[in-house]
């Protein structure tokens, strides 16, 4: 059963996360084509004692699986066996068992416990063992996927069924995207893989954030614990980013910064909720004049925070 949305504060500035957004730097934008970055620097001072999910799987102390024999496609069973936290982020793709899914939430598992995981399912028509656990993919969803899954789990949220997903709007969005993947030039995919290596290079140390633009339109603003996190995670979200703008050759430009600090107060002003999390933590969620988002907080600050462009 989902578990029960709770709401405090709602229609409320969330001060937590406005002042962590609100103190963020904006550096001079990296870019590849269409795809532009502009990194944000200052630190949330929330990364201590977390591991990440790659890093707990392959230490043997977080284990992910069905929630029994039978299966259940919109949730998994996750434990935390380890002494740390483990942060398992909104997007991260999970390989293996009945079928692969893609996380609805942030999530934040204490230590030495177990909770019930909200998923999607990105590999339609399989649904049979292909091993007992899972393990982590390589990359992230492409970010018009991930705002979807986010404004779906925020509609759910709202009508009290916790941390779900529109199931059918993603395999939709799925099936889209592999279209125009399978349409581009090989030439072309391949630019997206150099574009990733080259802004991967090009990313300045101390980093905790980007802004992302496809071509003038900003489409993330995305936001980790602190600079030793995000740079344990940019690789991977970088692909989602890239990955988007496939198929695209255009609008062209690049924001200016001025836009984006705006993007950036959008957020960070908006009227927010707050629901239940699934784990540790606060769950925030905000949508207001064409962007929406969430935040994670925990006790020391912002832990994952992302908002989407409309």
């Amino acid at each position: 059963m989902p578990r029960k949305t709770v709401r405090k504060g709602a229609h409320t500035l969330d001060e937590t996360l406005a002042q962590a957004l609100q103190s963020l730097e904006i550096r001079e934008p990296i870019s590849h084509g269409l795809l532009h970055m502009f990194p944000l620097q200052g630190d949330t001072h929330a990364e201590q004692d977390i591991s990440l999910l790659e890093g707990a799987l392959q230490a043997g102390t977080l284990h992910i699986e069905e929630p029994h024999e039978a299966g259940s496609v919109p949730e998994l069973r996750v434990v935390n066996e380890g002494s740390l936290r483990v942060l398992i982020l909104e997007g991260d793709k999970l390989i293996g068992a009945k079928q692969n899914r893609v996380v609805n939430s942030s999530v934040l598992v204490a230590a030495g416990s177990d909770l019930t995981l909200p998923v999607s399912c990105i590999e339609r028509g399989r649904w049979s063992y292909r091993s007992r656990a899972f393990s982590p993919g390589t990359g992230s969803p492409h970010l018009a996927l991930r705002r979807l899954e986010t404004r779906s789990v925020h509609d759910s949220l709202r009508h009290g069924r916790g941390h779900r997903s529109d199931q059918g709007a993603v395999w939709k969005e799925v099936h889209r995207k592999a279209r125009l993947h399978a349409a581009a030039s090989r030439s072309r995919l391949s630019e997206r893989l150099d574009a990733i290596e080259k802004l991967a290079r090009d990313l300045p140390e101390g980093t905790s954030g980007v802004v992302v633009a496809i071509g003038v339109r900003l489409v993330l603003l995305e936001v980790l614990a602190g600079p030793r996190t995000f740079a344990r995670v940019f690789h991977k979200l970088l692909s989602g980013y890239a990955f988007e703008s496939v198929g695209l050759d255009r609008p062209y430009g690049t924001p200016d910064p001025p836009a984006v600090r705006s993007f950036i107060e959008a957020a960070a002003k908006a009227a927010h909720e707050e629901h239940q999390a699934v784990g540790a933590g606060r769950d925030v969620r905000f949508e207001e004049d064409g962007i929406s988002g969430y935040a994670l907080i925990g006790q020391e600050g912002v832990l994952h925070a992302t908002a989407f462009g409309g």
